[in-house]
């Protein structure tokens, strides 16, 4: 164990998961056949041919005896009894649970009042007069064996869902701590510490794989714990990764190993179990379970050796104080540990992930300028607005469309549940009144009916058995008729629902055009040199900058015609279109237009922005393109756009310049790159003052 987990959260992790393993395993086996108890004088009476056709065991009992049944706390099959009079005449006080918590159910069988305190209702499946004869009794026995079968599945399930909503809390508490843990050192020791709580190993080891001379791969020993010995001082010792050794063998293969018993390995498989660690400290390692660490691409990281599950928490006396009960891992703790094993992959990942972006962050602190820092807020916010407006305009409609479809489904259940209703006319009485019960309180969720639905309950209070069904009837009848009038057939209303969510993905689908677009745009992951369409790239950014024109009510025009691929770098070039354009609106009246143009002349890609707005003097032309250099108020530019622009545009070995309009009005800005390169070029590095892809022009 190492020297600081008690600082590790608490959370009685092994303890959690074998109680919840008892809890499956409590509740009785959906598949065991009941246990259907009578008294003596019924085995001998015609009645009993009823237990010929059934598939159940049969057991003739006292009073006492019944008794004794229900408060077996160990009792694992569920009941059915036959009380017939001679039952009834012990005086026997039935309970109304079993002590074991398995169903039980009661088929009265007698022509006597019943005492109900002694009979409890709930249990009562049906009464038999004794002279109705076998198969009535039959047909009611099937009945109860159905209920408890029913209770019997009900409560396997209820426990099943009690075992995953622990698991996945104590996964996602384990997972949280794991993502928080910023130390290195320590998050390797907490991953192995949480697998062990987890599934309630007494020792494990950790091993990281790592890259070695001419691509071969190393097993790293990391982390090693222990809670029945004292472990030697940890050596971080390098192994090969191959199939010789347990671990080798699941960072090769990635898959899991779930031995019983390492000594018991057969001689036919590739790897084998190392005993020197047990001859040395005087360790008894016997069942182990050897998992992989996957990172989100599938690539084996590291590998986690659990050893020995605690069957309980008794240890020896002598030293070195094992548990005295060793067992195999199961399947729950397979489970549980192999999810748990993908997120400590991913952890160490974004780990690596933080402290590298920690130390880009700090070179990026170093080399950027204060002035630049706020340019790229400045256009992040302004970006951030218009893609914000763009996005929720479909998403408005979608979340009404939703609503409206949500409404109508829930209007079609209410419909089905009462047409199911007046379908099912050979349901009891009581049982047909208790489910209008339930459907009464199902239509009162529907508006236009809640009126309706309070005046019949109050005309249902004063009535009883068929007068009380035949009110149901009528009522739900008329609910039938009236919803088919005001929202059409089921066939018709769930057409309109398929509508509304045809409607709401034709909205989501615009908002994935408009995410897309963004990540075109941005390009993340085509900064490097290759070829692409310039084209496409320059219809994203003009979307990304549609908001910003919209509101100084200036018309973006894209006139674009190129019409194969060129080598350039995507995410720079995207860049340089964007400072330009964005200069154009800033600098455009209300009212008028900026065009961009695209056409391959004499080996050049040649891009044009052309702006309406006041122009630029032809003595400050030379000295746009020149770091820091801006016409815009204080506060607004710094200068850096066009500068960052040039060097991109020098780097694709191009051209950039800015000449007045032939109608003498605003500017053209030029870019010319030859559509195919003489050498690649290498990733373009940001000067000292350039700013991310964000940053955004300001001259004009």
């Amino acid at each position: 164990m190492p020297a600081d987990a008690d600082e590790y959260p608490a959370s009685g992790g092994f303890p959690i998961i074998r109680a919840l393993s008892n809890a499956v395993a409590r509740p009785v086996n959906t598949s065991t056949a009941p246990l259907i108890v009578h008294s003596s004088g019924f085995a001998g009476r015609p009645e009993s041919a009823a237990l010929v056709s059934l598939r159940a065991e049969a057991r003739t009992v006292s009073g006492a005896e019944l008794l004794s049944l229900c408060a077996d706390a160990e009792l694992t099959q569920p009941l059915v009894g036959i009380i017939d009079d001679l039952l009834l005449e012990t005086g026997s006080k039935i309970p109304s649970q079993t002590a074991s918590m398995v169903p039980m159910r009661l088929v009265a069988v007698t022509d006597r009042p019943l005492d109900h305190d002694s009979l409890p209702d709930a249990l009562l499946t049906a009464i038999i007069s004794p002279s109705a004869g076998p198969a009535p009794l039959a047909r009611a026995l099937r009945g109860a064996i159905r209920e408890v079968s029913y209770e019997c599945e009900t409560q396997y399930l209820e426990s099943e869902l009690l075992v995953r909503s622990a698991q996945i809390h104590e996964l996602n508490r384990i997972g949280v701590a794991l993502s928080t843990e910023r130390d290195y050192e320590r998050l390797l020791e907490r991953i192995l510490h949480s697998l062990r709580e987890l599934t309630g190993a007494d020792a494990g080891s950790l091993f990281l794989v790592e890259d070695a001379p001419a691509g071969a791969k190393l097993l790293r020993f990391t982390v090693a714990q222990n809670d029945s010995i004292e472990t030697p001082a940890l050596v971080r010792f390098t192994m090969p990764m191959n199939t010789k050794t347990l671990a080798g063998y699941v960072a090769c293969s990635g898959q899991l190993l779930n031995i019983s018993d390492v000594y018991k390995i057969p001689e036919d498989t590739p790897y084998s179990f190392n005993k020197g660690f047990d001859k040395q400290t005087g360790y008894r390692t016997q069942s182990m379970l050897v998992l992989p660490m996957k990172n989100q691409q599938g690539e084996v990281m590291g590998v986690v050796q659990l050893i020995n599950k605690r069957g309980s928490d008794e240890r020896l006396a002598a030293p070195p104080h094992l548990c005295r009960d060793i067992i195999p891992f199961d399947q729950l703790a397979t489970e549980l540990s192999t999810s748990l094993t993908s997120q400590a992959a991913v952890c160490i990942e974004n780990n690596a992930l933080y402290e590298g972006l920690e130390n880009h962050l700090a070179e990026l602190k170093d080399t950027q300028a204060q002035l630049v820092q706020s340019e790229k807020l400045a256009s992040l916010g302004q970006l951030t607005a218009g893609v914000a407006h763009e996005i929720n305009n479909p998403l408005a409609f979608t979340r009404n469309n939703t609503h409206l479809a949500s409404e109508r489904i829930a209007s079609a259940h209410r419909r089905l549940m009462v047409e199911e209703f007046l379908a099912d006319e050979e349901a009891p009485l009581e049982d047909r009144l208790k489910v209008a019960d339930d459907l009464f309180e199902a239509l009162q969720a529907d508006p236009d009916l809640r009126d309706d639905v309070k005046e019949v309950t109050a005309d249902l209070n004063s009535l009883t058995g068929e007068e009380r069904l035949g009110l149901v009837l009528q009522f739900l009848d008329y609910v039938g008729q009236a919803k088919k009038m005001t929202e059409g057939s089921l066939v018709e209303l769930m057409v309109r629902v398929q509508t509304l969510l045809d409607e709401s993905f034709i909205g989501l689908g615009r908002v994935a055009e408009i995410v897309l677009g963004l990540r075109n745009f941005s390009r993340l992951d085509e900064a490097g040199f290759q070829e692409a369409d310039i084209d496409e790239g320059i219809r994203q950014t003009m979307m990304i900058l549609r908001e910003p024109a919209r509101e100084q009510s200036v018309n973006l025009i894209a006139d674009l015609n190129l019409e194969r691929p060129y080598p350039c770098f995507p995410a720079k070039l995207n860049q340089v279109v964007l400072n330009l354009v964005n200069n154009a609106i800033d600098a455009s009246p209300a009212g008028s237009d900026v065009t961009v143009m695209t056409r391959e002349l004499d080996g050049f890609v040649e891009i044009f922005v052309r702006d309406s707005g006041h122009g630029i003097p032809e003595h400050i032309r030379t000295k746009v393109f020149d770091p820091f250099f801006t016409t815009k108020p204080v506060g607004k530019g710094t200068g850096l756009g066009l500068s960052i622009s040039y060097r991109i545009i020098s780097d694709h070995h191009g051209k950039i310049a800015v000449d007045p309009n032939e109608n003498g009005v605003g500017v053209v800005f030029s870019i010319r790159i030859p559509t195919s390169q003489p050498e690649e070029p290498e990733e373009p590095a940001p000067p000292e003052q350039q700013s991310t892809q964000a940053a955004v022009a300001e001259v004009q």
